[in-house]
């Protein structure tokens, strides 16, 4: 009989200790809030970049974006010493 008592004892126990943890589980703590919304702001931006991206993509491939050559399309004309320069530093 005082086996049954002890086992009794001891499966409250367990069974308060399992059911407490349970409880624990259910609820959602600040910190993984704070993360799930960290997450989600950066995903949205991440998303918003994938589609300015094949948005400009798509206008290069049209022909609505033209790339330039930035050494032809300055306004003020070298001097004459720099003129015969390479366009590469350290060669030709």
């Amino acid at each position: 009989m005082e086996q049954l008592d002890n086992l009794e004892k001891l499966k409250r126990e367990i069974l308060g200790e399992v059911n407490s943890e349970k409880k624990n589980k259910k609820r959602l703590h600040w910190g993984s809030v704070a993360v799930t919304s960290i997450l989600a702001v950066l995903t949205l931006f991440s998303v918003v970049q994938a589609v300015q991206s094949a948005t400009i993509l798509n206008k290069i491939n049209n022909g609505a974006i033209k790339a330039t050559n930035s050494a032809n399309s300055g306004s003020a004309p070298l001097p004459s010493n720099v003129q015969n320069l390479p366009n590469m530093v350290g060669g030709c």
